[in-house]
């Protein structure tokens, strides 16, 4: 028998490859199964960029094969993958978008359908489609609830967690897709499809705007909303007016100063129009503008603001408006600052609790419980039965109701030591919860706000109706952005307010320190003084009571003597210098 040659047995086997190939390739092409397995192959393999002609392929002759959407949602929501590797993200969110539509998608593991969903926001987001993308993850952060609150309490579950999560990771994909100097021209059809996107890109905007390093997304989804707003409803409509309060901040803060000063002025005509020159709301925006022209060393422009606001107060509230007390316990007085520096006793417990809901005051929790129980705090020369904290807040919650049409009610308001001790360690180092002490809860004067059965947000209508009034019933808001009084280093909490009494509150905003309640609050006596005799702080000159040196507070010890607070404080420092200061969250 002849042996054949390396040759011929060379030539054989490039027939069979080559047959093979042609084989393989006509069966890819024309055979669903073979295609969707070498899809899955390539998957598997890593070579998502090659697997997705064969994964449209196979969803392609799959439904001409007579197999129903249903059949092959699993395959498209996989093939999604493949095509945003290739950035066709536009296909991509189709296929995405397709597949969840299914009686399959609608059937996922409620945290696997999640995922799919945040992946189809960031598609969106890449493909330019923020409308669709902030509709997503608007959703996701009214689903998160109080998760979003940078808190995971008790009553926000797991899926609750994730959604936040989900929200809180595309800060960045929104920031790179939005242009903050430039805003964003929402195209969503109808003016009530514009409004509503102009909606979802002011919640996410207001819940980036808490978060540090999240500045740029926060300024890009609300300067879009603001000026959707503003063309449709107008400057003057509430609306818009309430996005300044949060893209004003976040303007100052990255340096866009002109632009902040453009939106307070803005602001401050808006609502002279529709609430009349002489009303003492508008000391908000005075302020605001004002802080901004201080920043550009425009200090007469300024300081012409502040007399202006001081005339609005003269006529709203008296000329004799403020009084000296120099003869005044601290550790017990309603004005008393309270922490991580001035930390509370532990037997520390006010006298003088009663139940809110005798007061008209809507709670979220059992009336009868301590949780929803508040100083009474009486004004000592007024009636007592009208003068006091709890009818205060209740006519505050009717008033921002009323203007806000949303569900307004006490979360949160007596904790002693022990809860606060208990609640700590049980949820403190996973949440908001701060440790036992320096929470302004157990002295009955702080109330945690909810809105529509969650935390208060700055994005909510009520938050702006609590920013312009609350001063005038008395509380302010207790840890503005930025502040350094708590453990942690988000301690924004926008529905955390204190009540501090009406005339205490009505100096802070007229002659306080902007978002520093606690260096207000450590420096009391020195204002009070200062407003007695007319000589309030003037714009561009060093503030007195923030560097006398001779301030003087109850310690954290438990015999409370007094010490003095050291010179020139920068921070709320000013409120211990002992070094007996709690430390952050273990």
């Amino acid at each position: 028998m002849e042996l054949r040659s390396p040759t011929f047995f060379s030539g054989a086997f490039l027939c069979l490859a080559i047959a093979y190939t042609g084989f393989f390739n006509f069966s890819v092409r024309t055979d669903p199964d073979a295609a969707e397995i070498r899809f899955e192959t390539l998957v598997d393999a890593g070579a998502l960029r090659r697997a997705a002609p064969h994964g449209e392929r196979a969803i392609a002759m799959q439904l001409k094969r007579n197999a129903s959407e249903n059949d092959v949602a699993a395959l498209k929501i996989n093939t999604a993958a493949t095509q945003i590797a290739r950035k066709n993200y536009e296909r991509g969110a189709e296929l995405m978008r397709d597949g969840l539509s299914t009686p399959w998608g609608e059937a996922l593991d409620q945290k696997a359908r999640i995922e799919i969903e945040d992946r189809l926001g960031l598609a969106y987001i890449y493909a330019g489609r923020i409308e669709e993308a902030a509709s997503i993850y608007a959703s996701f952060l009214e689903l998160a609830g109080d998760a979003a609150a940078h808190s995971d309490t008790e009553e926000a579950g797991e899926v609750a967690a994730l959604y936040a999560e989900m929200v809180a990771q595309a800060d960045g994909e929104f920031a790179g897709a939005l242009n903050h100097a430039a805003a964003y021209k929402i195209e969503a059809g109808s003016v009530e499809q514009t409004l509503a996107t102009a909606n979802h890109m002011a919640s996410l905007g207001g819940y980036y705007g808490m978060r540090s390093g999240a500045e740029y997304a926060a300024a890009g989804l609300l300067s879009s909303a603001y000026e959707a707003r503003k063309k449709i409803l107008g400057g003057d409509h509430q609306d818009t007016v309430q996005i300044t309060l949060i893209l004003g901040p976040l303007y100052s803060k990255i340096g866009r100063l002109k632009d902040a000063e453009e939106l307070y002025l803005d602001a401050f005509h808006a609502q002279e129009r529709v609430k009349g020159a002489n009303s003492p709301d508008l000391s908000l925006y005075i302020k605001l503008l004002a802080g901004v022209y201080e920043k550009q060393n425009r200090f007469t422009e300024a300081q012409a603001l502040y007399e202006h606001m001081r005339g609005l107060f003269r006529d709203a509230f008296g000329a004799q408006r403020y009084s000296i007390n120099r003869a005044q316990d601290r550790r017990a007085y309603i004005n008393r600052p309270v922490s991580q520096y001035f930390p509370l006793e532990s037997a520390y417990a006010p006298g003088d609790l009663v139940s809110t809901a005798g007061y008209s005051v809507p709670t979220s929790k059992a009336p009868s419980i301590d949780e929803m129980k508040l100083r009474l705090a009486p004004d000592a020369d007024a009636d007592p039965r009208e003068a006091n904290l709890p009818v205060r807040l209740a006519q505050l919650i009717s008033l921002c109701r009323n203007e806000s049409g949303e569900r307004i009610s006490l979360r949160s308001g007596y904790r002693s030591y022990s809860t606060q001790r208990a609640l700590y360690r049980r949820i403190g180092a996973k949440g908001t919860v701060t440790p036992p002490g320096i929470s302004e809860h157990q002295t009955g004067l702080a109330l945690d706000i909810n809105v529509n059965g969650r935390f208060m947000r700055q994005s909510d209508r009520a938050f702006q109706c609590f920013e312009e009034n609350a001063f005038r019933f008395g509380f302010i808001l207790s840890y503005p952005p930025g502040n350094n009084y708590l453990p942690g280093k988000d301690s924004y909490e926008p529905w955390h307010w204190r009540y501090v009494g009406v005339q205490t509150a009505q100096l802070y905003r007229e002659a306080g320190p902007y978002h520093e309640p606690q260096e207000f609050l450590a420096a009391l006596p020195c204002y009070q003084e200062r407003a007695a005799t007319g000589s309030f702080p003037t714009a561009g000159e060093p503030d007195i009571c923030r560097e006398e040196p001779k301030i003087f507070a109850a310690a954290a010890s438990e015999d409370a003597t007094e010490q003095l607070i050291g010179e020139k404080p920068e921070t709320a420092r000013i409120l211990n210098d002992n070094g007996n200061a709690a430390r952050g969250r273990r």
